[in-house]
């Protein structure tokens, strides 16, 4: 028998642009390599929660990783992905793919979209943000980050980069909460 970590750390890994925009409803609407380097980085090891736009968004599994999905279908599926209809038993898969894999770290990354982030912000510890400076128009489909309460988070900024031929500037912060939770 596989035993389950008792306490996992969530972690909310997202991109946001200063109007609280993550995405048109189709994909990234920015391209930073250096950040998808970062994410690459924080998530290798880790089961990532995300809905199934997101899932449609990177085209399929990330090497490394569990893709956990988030949908209100419960017949969908799709090849490597672990198909779920709602986020506890998102985190119950989660915590089982840590479990079984010998070189997972003990994390659950919260992955988006909107919805996801919105149902899941609650559950994470911490949020490695990556603060575009920009406000896009994302259109009617948009996805949006949640507010978060400031006085619940401390922040940190971990680097600021200049803006770049057609990459708008932007910052990584890290959010850690105040009072820790863990799933």
């Amino acid at each position: 028998m596989i035993a389950m970590p008792e306490k996992t750390e969530m972690i909310a890994v997202v991109a946001m642009a200063e109007n609280r925009i993550i995405g048109d409803g189709n994909g990234l609407i920015w391209r930073l390599p250096d950040d998808l380097r970062r994410v690459k980085a924080l998530t290798m090891g880790c089961p990532l929660i995300m809905g199934r736009k997101t899932w449609d968004s990177i085209g399929g599994p990330l090497p490394g990783r569990a893709s956990i999905v988030l949908t209100r279908n419960p017949k969908w599926k799709a090849e490597g992905a672990i198909a779920v209809t709602d986020l506890m038993a998102a985190v119950a898969a989660a915590k089982g793919w840590i479990a079984a894999m010998p070189e997972a770290r003990n994390a659950i990354i919260l992955f988006g979209g909107g919805q996801i982030y919105e149902m899941g912000i609650a559950l994470c510890n911490r949020i490695e943000l990556t603060y575009i400076k920009a406000s896009p128009s994302a259109g009617p489909q948009a996805a949006l980050f949640p507010v978060l309460e400031d006085n619940a988070w401390k922040r940190v900024i971990e680097a600021e980069i200049a803006a770049k031929d057609t990459a708008p500037a932007y910052r990584y912060d890290r959010l850690t909460r105040k009072t820790p939770v863990f799933v």
